[in-house]
């Protein structure tokens, strides 16, 4: 149970805490502690001692970043334009809620997307509802598809959540290792073990590791342009704020690498390659450490201390990032929008760490220019 908590606490801690927290003023975090509190264990902020905290040294290096940036941008060569998030008001007329809801009769993919994953829910329609709906209008769309198979994780007796829908997904997205990750839980919720286990060796053989939140909240951006009053900041933060709320399907993958690999010895290796291919090719950090999490129980169960120390010193080089910096670098995204899109881009293409040491060099690089004001 121990080790469970502490894969939980992964999830919870590493996605709010990179990307959410990162882009939200401190007036809008106290709002947000209200909500976080009702949230499930798995996509909750937590400060559990079983989280894995920062290191000290890290710690230090943003103590040394904050008196650095207090000194003012003569003195800094790391100085970042700041804007003040308080600034933004709500848009007048339709709440974003009611902008999807509109969305329905679109003949556009993209918006019918939008509609079936961020449209306010009703009595007659779930999301799971919503998103079939979709898929039969649209069956080749593996960002839907991958969120199907999450939800009949937790809906298992719908009628859509069948092998069909499997072979769909494995026929639209088979060399991704994020739909067979997917896959996998959808069996590991049906507890069809030898049908995980097959899904977990398409995992750590497939070419790709595509994960689907920068388009997540691309998708929510874009289906928003050109509203009367646009403003890029507000619907950027909206977006985080959806996909913060979004339920993690970690939780089953992560109770049987935790249990399994005591009796079963292929168990034992493909969680551990499992966690590899998450740390080596996932794209964002929660997807990264809750890989490092899997190896941890293993090596923990193995007695292998020092693979144990290896994969600490991974870790603790994991978090050495400029925190203070990222965070100064995304706050000004929000108000540049060619800079945050530039951010998404490379968050899907490269991982969130590249992407986070680029948009940290180009927020520099543009505030050295006296004429650039991004600020409302």
């Amino acid at each position: 149970m121990k080790k469970i908590t502490k894969i939980a606490s992964l999830i919870g801690g590493v996605i709010l805490c990179f990307f959410l927290f990162n882009f939200i003023t401190n007036k809008q975090i106290q709002k947000n502690d209200e909500v976080t509190s009702s949230l499930n264990p798995e996509i909750a902020f937590t400060t559990s001692s079983n989280a894995t905290p920062l290191k000290k040294n890290t710690q230090q290096v943003a103590e040394q970043q904050i008196a650095s940036i207090e000194s003012g941008p003569e003195a800094d060569p790391n100085y970042i334009v700041e804007c003040d998030v308080e600034q933004i008001t709500d848009y007048q007329g339709m709440s974003n809620g009611e902008i999807f809801a509109s969305f329905d009769s679109s003949l556009s993919e993209h918006k019918q997307l939008a509609y079936a994953l961020f449209s306010d829910l009703s009595e007659q329609a779930s999301r799971l509802d919503k998103l079939f709906s979709f898929n039969h209008r649209f069956p080749n769309n593996s960002l839907a598809l991958e969120q199907i198979l999450g939800l009949c994780t937790e809906n298992k007796g719908h009628q859509g959540c069948n092998q069909q829908l499997v072979e769909q997904a494995i026929s639209v997205g088979g060399d991704n290792a994020a739909m067979w990750f997917a896959v996998a839980n959808f069996h590991a919720s049906r507890n069809a073990l030898d049908l995980v286990k097959d899904a977990l060796r398409q995992v750590n053989s497939a070419p790709l590791f595509e994960e689907s939140f920068a388009d997540y909240i691309g998708l929510y951006i874009d289906s928003l342009q050109g509203r009367p009053n646009e403003n890029f900041t507000r619907n950027a933060l909206s977006a985080f704020g959806a996909a913060a709320t979004q339920p993690s399907f970690f939780n089953i993958i992560s109770k049987l690498c935790t249990d399994k690999p005591k009796q079963d010895v292929e168990f034992l290796q493909l969680c551990l390659s499992l966690g590899q291919t998450m740390e080596f090719q996932g794209k964002t950090n929660i997807t990264q450490n809750i890989g490092m999490a899997y190896q941890e129980v293993i090596y923990e169960l193995e007695g292998n201390d020092l693979a144990l120390k290896e994969l600490e010193l991974r870790r603790e080089k994991h978090f050495e990032h400029s925190i203070i910096l990222f965070h100064k670098a995304t706050n000004l995204a929000l108000f540049d929008q060619r800079l945050f899109r530039s951010w998404l881009e490379n968050l899907r293409n490269l991982g969130e760490q590249a992407a986070a040491r680029l948009v940290i060099e180009e927020a520099i690089e543009l505030s050295k220019n006296t004429f650039y004001q991004p600020c409302p």
